[in-house]
């Protein structure tokens, strides 16, 4: 159940990315820096267990700083909704 729900954050931060001008700046400060701490705890435990290549973790820290300071790289909003949709999938 936890794994859809941070799924569904995923598919959010990447809606986010995609319509990063329609969204107030406070709403995608509060997602970025959600996603940024789940990134940093994914990093983190990757780390930790000498994962080095825990590239979901790393696309959640690349979506939390570009929605932190609303900037968006071109199609980068494809990865945390691809993500999501997984996420939500398995955790279902």
């Amino acid at each position: 159940m936890i794994l859809a729900i941070l799924g569904t954050l995923d598919v959010v931060a990447g809606i986010s990315l995609l319509f990063l001008k329609t969204f107030p700046a406070n709403f995608l400060f509060y997602i970025g820096l959600l996603v940024l701490l789940k990134a940093i705890y994914s990093v983190a435990t990757g780390i930790l267990s000498k994962c080095f290549f825990d590239f979901l973790g790393w696309i959640d820290l690349i979506v939390g700083i570009a929605l932190i300071f609303s900037f968006s790289i071109p199609y980068l909003w494809l990865a945390p909704v691809i993500k999501g949709i997984y996420s939500m999938v398995v955790g279902i």
